[in-house]
């Protein structure tokens, strides 16, 4: 028997990027206790973006004893390379000094935009700042990738993307997969060119039919993997707990 997971499909508003590019977050992750950080691309060098990512931690204090001693600082005044999706590439010693920004939009400042049209620099509306807008085909998933709980049985998921770069989606596979339950195609009209605006639809049948744990209760991962034009390729993920029959 097979029942249909109802899943409903949001609404995404998305904002109108610096020449019609995607803007991907430029991803840097402090060491805990982190204040003042500043992440921003600078400029171009070939197909990187080279930028600041400094910060500082305060921890304890500078001597033994009472009070009115003060903290010690640890100051990270680095340098920070990422390709044109805002995936970390290395960190160096030593920030560059910031250029005079290209443009000022709002909150959004643009310090460099290359031959191909891709700029880079500080957005005030970005949980770390450094952006970069690259062109480029990508996609978001419209459908919740929230938890769930399920019974022993098979179920079809049904998930919804769009395509919202600048340039059509082209899909070249769609893999799905589970840690315990059986996932497998159904069916798909997400293979091939999925044009700006348009959307598409996967539906998996997920069979949790052959899932076992004498605790009553197991944890499972279902997984959709693209293979695509885009370039920051991310899974369609959502957790389930499944639900055992007690055998006794």
């Amino acid at each position: 028997m097979k029942k249909s997971i109802a899943v409903a499909v949001l609404s995404l508003a998305i904002s109108a990027p610096v020449a019609g590019a995607y803007e991907y977050p430029l991803q840097f992750t402090p060491n805990p206790g982190y204040r003042a950080l500043v992440v921003a691309g600078y400029q171009f060098e070939g197909t990187d973006v080279v930028g600041n990512c400094s910060y500082y931690t305060v921890s304890g204090s500078s001597g033994k004893g009472g009070g009115g001693r003060s903290p010690i600082s640890h100051i990270y005044d680095q340098t920070c390379r990422w390709d044109l999706y805002g995936n970390l590439l290395s960190v160096t010693p030593g920030a560059l000094v910031p250029p005079i920004p290209v443009s000022i939009q709002g909150a959004k400042l643009v310090f460099a935009i290359n031959a191909s049209g891709d700029s880079t620099g500080f957005d005030a509306a970005l949980p770390g700042g450094g952006f970069v807008n690259t062109p480029g085909s990508h996609y978001t998933w419209l459908t919740p990738q929230n938890s769930g709980v399920v019974q022993q049985m098979a179920y079809n998921v049904v998930a919804t993307l769009k395509s919202d770069g600048d340039v059509a989606l082209d899909i070249t596979n769609v893999a799905p997969s589970a840690l315990l339950g059986k996932a497998t195609l159904k069916s798909t009209t997400c293979i091939g060119e999925v044009n700006i605006g348009a959307t598409c639809s996967i539906t998996v049948t997920y069979d949790t039919t052959g899932v076992t744990n004498p605790a009553g209760l197991a944890y499972d991962t279902l997984r959709i993997d693209l293979t695509s034009n885009a370039g920051d390729a991310h899974d369609f993920v959502q957790n389930f707990t499944v639900v055992l029959p007690n055998k006794q």
